[in-house]
């Protein structure tokens, strides 16, 4: 499986979801294997994934005031703390972020089911993921000064 594949699928997921709720193009700013469990932004959601042959981890990171502005586009409502509905957001938005690419992933012939998310906050977390899960980090930005990270990693079961 070549990772212009898997870059290609996650682009088009991120472009999809990301467009729609905050009419906004995210631009791919950089793109490396992750070796270590580096620090990620304030709010990050992990789906499991698994197919009969392979299991994996699709991490989405976001830089709070992403969650923030998709509440207020989405939901109408204004915050600037990370509360339930910021965390039941985050979740909402990887599970579509998530699903786009699972879809565009499937035209490869390889079917992935995805876990209920995991969401992790706080100022500098690391999440610790087995090392024998190869992952990728794909670091988008909006507008100027707003991050997301996608961290994707499949492996034979």
């Amino acid at each position: 499986m070549q990772s212009s594949t898997i870059s290609d699928c996650l682009q088009k997921a991120v472009k999809e979801v990301i467009g729609m709720y905050l009419m906004k193009e995210p631009m791919l700013k950089n793109t490396k294997v992750r070796k270590e469990n580096t620090e990620l932004k304030d709010i990050s959601v992990v789906i499991g994934l698994a197919s009969e042959k392979l299991e994996g981890v699709f991490i989405v990171s976001y830089d709070k005031r992403i969650i923030f502005e998709f509440m207020k586009n989405i939901l109408g409502e204004e915050t600037n703390e990370i509360n339930k509905d910021a965390i039941d957001a985050s979740g909402e938005i990887t599970n579509q972020i998530c699903g786009v690419f699972r879809r565009e992933f499937e035209k490869t012939g390889i079917t992935l089911q995805g876990s209920t998310p995991s969401i992790i906050t706080g100022k500098n977390h690391k999440i610790e993921i087995p090392s024998k899960i190869p992952r990728m980090a794909f670091l988008y930005q909006i507008d100027d000064n707003k991050d997301l990270i996608i961290e994707f990693g499949l492996v034979k079961k």
